[in-house]
């Protein structure tokens, strides 16, 4: 009992001392503002920490804040909106008329290079208007990254939450590549940007919005990504539309290394067609001579080549010449060959339908047919024939009659093709080889929405391809050309499914094993209709002798119900079908292969304009006129101006400017206001300048806290040391 009265006192005790510290704290002149900023601190402090607790806790309750109103103009489009998707947009920008830049062009590129000319490089505040539209008809998007050499736009609002400007040391993981002044080798990096969606839009700075736009235009849950084509890729040459290539019939003209050699069409000899490359300067360096060995003929057959030279083809008629000088005997190989050495300059073409005649002029090594293996031997033929011939394989000559008749020789024609259009050859072929010969269409010009994901399995794909791509300082015949890479390997790559899974999609009600029901509804979909009695027999048979002669280690009892009253089947379970090879070869041939993913191919025409801008005035007028009466949901217009017309380039420009702001008048919260203007015009400028405004400003901070601390003390020095002074009782003296 003490002892709770000891420990009782000395809290009272501390009580009252509390009591009368804070009675002395109350007494002097300053308490009530210390009290005052005392609370003020606590209340910032549980304001701050709930704000924090918010941030942290907003995923987890996402439906609470909701998440619609997470874009670039913050209101909530939950009425407008199916679903919320996290959508960013990304452009790529570039200022030609920077002096700065101009000078890393001149010293990094020749200046006499065609994808160096003005007008790829020339800014006329298309960027400014295309962030105008965005945000009239796509307001939506959650932000919006900006993808430059470091140059900012002199009226961007730097400062603005919703936008990120990104240089190409951000996202290139090769930082040799830079700098560089090729647009695909920038586009092959973009979905690499810090912090960007799983999905996103690809703008370039001159394609607008000219009507509302939302994401069921660009990807629906139902059909996955929608995909836009426009027009053909260029035929591989003028004489062989790709229509030609692959098509089951030998085409002469088609029968070239542009080509593909009719995409293996013609290949009804004992050679393989494929070509063999060598070191050459051409832009097309796979050339070789077939060499047929007919043993029925004993003879040595020798075809004429098409000759290509960088784009133009000269495809020629086929002939032989037969080689009367010496007769192959299979049976005495190693002398035949022997006595081969000499053969005509087959450089020289037959005109008038005159047969190259073989001369003993020149002498062919003692090696050249020791080889069997033809790829070497189609080399070795190589070296002593004219560099720019191109093989044609002799065929079935049989011609569609919905096809052109050529004459036996070819005239000569040049090719006139951009580098975009050569890029698009340089993918349709790699295609062409991993998923087979297609006719296949360019994508509209328009904004590209984008997986990241699948880019990035793209690009693991074709790594050395896309590397390549991104080495190149301008546009190069040889880029994989970015929007037609993607969309084509999203609708080309292919899923297998194992037996097992497609078991689980018709075992719709999840037993275990296929009822009667569930096997017609396969025999549905896996014969054509109407469903013949003997494939539906020959189907339960195969199932039914699987069954007597499979030893399965599951025991699945089969539900009631699964069978008809006429029906033999036995349980019919997953183990049973994987292993019987017949009926899994069957369902895996039909349903084992699918498209990987998602994707509606829509034909583009209706929602987008695309126009080439040219130095004609009135034509000019007369375009911005129509888009005007009926604006699409897409706008794009291309420079195509003849850079020698500089008084009509400037009137084009002039009118191109004031049809922008009648179609965006408003400015958009990413501009600054009229009156200003970006002090510095690359991102390391302002990086520079914020990091020196930050250290004075934490500088000047500190001054004034330490002049803040010495004033307080100083003006309170005496009523602390009274505060906490140490008050002691009077000694008595006895």
């Amino acid at each position: 009992m003490s002892i709770t009265c000891k420990i009782f006192l000395n809290i009272m005790s501390a009580w009252k001392l509390f009591q009368r510290r804070c009675y002395d704290i109350l007494s002097y002149k300053y308490s009530l503002l210390v009290i005052l900023v005392a609370f003020t601190c606590i209340f910032i402090g549980i304001i701050h920490f709930g704000e924090v607790w918010l941030a942290w806790s907003k995923e987890k309750y996402e439906a609470v804040f909701h998440s619609f109103n997470d874009n670039i103009l913050g209101k909530s489009f939950q009425k407008k909106l199916c679903q919320h998707v996290p959508i960013d947009v990304v452009y790529t920008w570039v200022n030609g008329s920077d002096p700065h830049f101009l000078k890393s062009l001149q010293k990094h590129i020749p200046i006499t290079d065609s994808n160096t000319v003005s007008s790829r490089f020339s800014d006329k505040d298309e960027l400014r208007y295309s962030l105008r539209s965005l945000e009239m008809y796509a307001p939506w998007v959650r932000h919006v990254y900006i993808v430059t050499n470091g140059q900012i736009p002199s009226w961007l609002d730097m400062d603005n939450p919703r936008m990120t400007l990104v240089t190409h040391d951000d996202i290139f993981l090769d930082k040799s590549h830079l700098p560089t002044f090729s647009s695909p080798a920038i586009e092959s990096h973009i979905h690499r940007i810090p912090g960007i969606s799983d999905k996103f839009l690809y703008f370039n700075d001159d394609v607008m919005l000219g009507a509302e736009v939302w994401p069921e235009d660009f990807i629906t849950q139902a059909g996955g990504q929608k995909v836009y084509l426009a027009w053909w890729v260029p035929d591989c040459s003028d004489i062989c539309p790709w229509a030609w290539v692959g098509d089951g019939s030998c085409d002469p003209a088609c029968n070239t290394t542009l080509c593909e050699f009719d995409g293996g069409d013609c290949n009804s000899t004992l050679l393989s067609t494929d070509s063999e490359p060598f070191e050459e300067e051409n832009d097309y360096p796979y050339k070789y001579l077939q060499i047929i060995e007919d043993k029925n003929k004993s003879t040595t057959m020798i075809y004429d080549n098409s000759e290509v030279i960088n784009n133009s083809a000269v495809v020629a008629s086929v002939h032989t010449a037969t080689i009367t000088h010496r007769t192959l005997n299979s049976k005495n190989h190693s002398s035949s060959t022997s006595d081969i050495k000499k053969f005509s300059d087959i450089k020289e073409y037959y005109d008038n339908n005159k047969t190259i005649k073989l001369s003993d002029s020149n002498d062919l090594p003692d090696n050249i047919l020791d080889n069997s293996n033809h790829t070497k031997l189609h080399i070795q033929f190589k070296r002593y024939l004219n560099d720019d011939i191109i093989n044609l394989v002799q065929g079935n000559n049989t011609i569609k009659s919905n096809k052109f008749k050529y004459s036996d020789q070819w005239k000569h024609k040049k090719r006139q093709l951009d580098t975009y259009a050569e890029s698009l050859l340089h993918v349709n072929k790699i295609y062409n080889i991993n998923y087979g010969f297609d006719r296949r269409k360019v994508p509209a010009h328009m904004p590209h929405l984008i997986d990241k994901w699948i880019v990035n399995s793209m690009q693991r794909k074709f790594e050395s391809d896309f590397i390549k791509t991104s080495s190149h300082k301008v546009r190069s015949p040889e880029d994989m050309q970015f929007a037609f890479s993607y969309f084509y390997f999203l609708m080309s790559e292919n899923l297998y499914i194992p037996v097992g899974d497609i078991f689980d999609k018709f075992d719709t009600d999840k037993s275990g094993t296929w009822s009667d029901r569930e096997i017609r509804t396969l025999l549905s979909r896996l014969y054509p209709l109407p469903l013949d009695y003997n494939l539906v027999v020959e189907f339960e048979d195969s199932i039914i002798n699987c069954s007597k002669h499979l030893e399965l280690k599951e025991d699945i009892k089969a539900p009631p119900g699964e069978r008809y009253l006429d029906s033999t089947l036995p349980v019919v379970s997953k183990e049973l079908i994987s292993n019987c090879d017949w009926v899994a070869s069957k369902i895996e041939a039909k349903f084992g292969e699918c498209k990987r993913y998602k994707h509606e191919v829509i034909k583009a025409g209706k929602n987008e304009i695309f126009e080439m801008l040219t130095s004609n005035v009135s034509l000019t007028v007369q375009l911005l006129d129509e888009i005007r009466r009926d604006p699409k949901k897409f706008i794009c217009l291309n420079d195509d101006m003849d850079p020698s017309r500089n008084s009509e380039n400037e009137v084009v420009r002039a009118l191109l400017n004031d049809f922008y702001r009648s179609l965006y008048p408003l400015k958009s919260t990413f501009e600054l206001p009229p009156q200003f203007r970006n002090r510095f015009s690359y991102r390391e400028e302002l990086i520079e300048w914020r990091s020196n405004r930050a250290k004075t400003r934490n500088l000047l901070l500190l001054l004034i806290i330490m002049l803040f601390i010495i004033t307080i003390y100083h003006l309170s020095y005496y009523h602390i040391r009274r505060i906490f002074r140490i008050r002691t009782l009077p000694t008595l003296l006895v």
